[in-house]
């Protein structure tokens, strides 16, 4: 089997992809992907010996680029068109990740692949905007919009679950948002079913992410029950404060991937209780506990 070129192998996605692929995993950091050195872009992936391109590799700071959107659209919108022209002229497949928050904030039901997307935000409108330049670039591609994820090691800077497990334990009241809704998607699942697609030979623009819709609150109430942890998590029906005008709304279904019969994807609370198992088996949890 051909190798699979991560780009973006550093990150949390990224990482899912590199420990679920192993051996047959090729890697490149977000680092190795300057937009001012379009012919190295093409070298890596034309030497790399790939079979398939997975682009992971992403500007994430939401809230960041309201206030500055250069280095979003750097790496959100040029750097997929780059990486899409590379594949082409090298003849392989690629795989973009994108985000179900380009939908926007116009629907009260879960937002479907027919649906046109109207983003509220500067880092979702650079989404967007790789999306299409990735089609533009002529590759053959499959795009994959996703969010909410969870997941990677316990000391990861951006561990949302691993972090609200550290707050329950440290306090016997918290609050959570239960104004916003979306779905918990755990990489490790993303991982696995974006390989079974792209796997499978579909092409286009699909959703993928777990089954089910929570609000902040449920997420973050289930994540401290998975834990048991005694800290009653109470809903706040003020929506969090942040520069980015996100949706309230980034629920999203797999409605092509089940059509296609490719949807491997659990339930969000099934996800929740596997990774938050997963951590309590860590030599974090065991620290932690012990210093309790």
């Amino acid at each position: 089997m051909s190798p699979t070129l991560i780009l973006g192998a550093g990150g949390m996605l990224g990482q899912a992809f590199v420990g679920l692929l192993g051996e047959n995993a090729l890697t490149a950091s977000r680092a190795d992907l300057s937009i001012t050195d379009i012919a190295a872009i093409d070298r890596l992936v034309a030497t790399s010996g790939a079979g398939l391109v997975v682009n992971c590799a992403a500007h994430t700071n939401v809230d960041a680029a309201e206030g500055d959107p250069d280095p979003a659209f750097a790496v959100n919108a040029l750097l997929p068109g780059l990486v899409g022209t590379a594949c082409r002229r090298a003849a392989i497949p690629m795989v973009h990740i994108s985000s179900t928050g380009c939908y926007g904030a116009w629907k009260d039901e879960a937002y479907t692949e027919e649906d046109a997307p109207r983003p509220t935000t500067v880092h979702h409108r650079s989404k967007l905007a790789g999306e299409e330049a990735v089609r533009d670039s002529g590759v053959e591609h499959l795009i994959v919009r996703t969010g909410w994820l969870f997941g990677g090691a316990a000391d990861a800077p951006k561990n949302f679950v691993w972090k609200r497990m550290v707050e329950a334990a440290a306090t016997p009241r918290m609050t959570s948002d239960a104004t916003q809704r979306g779905n918990p998607t755990w990489v490790d699942d993303l991982a696995r079913q974006v390989l079974h697609a792209a796997n499978a030979g579909y092409r286009g623009t699909v959703n993928a992410v777990s089954h089910g819709s929570a609000s902040r609150y449920d997420y973050v109430r289930r994540i401290v029950e998975a834990a048991g942890l005694p800290c009653a998590v109470e809903p706040s029906t003020t929506p969090f404060q942040r520069p980015a005008p996100v949706s309230p709304n980034e629920v999203a279904v797999n409605q092509r991937l089940g059509l296609l019969g490719l949807d491997i994807m659990p339930d969000w609370t099934d996800a929740v209780d596997a990774y938050v198992a997963e951590l309590r088996r860590s030599p974090e949890w065991a620290e932690m506990k012990g210093r309790a």
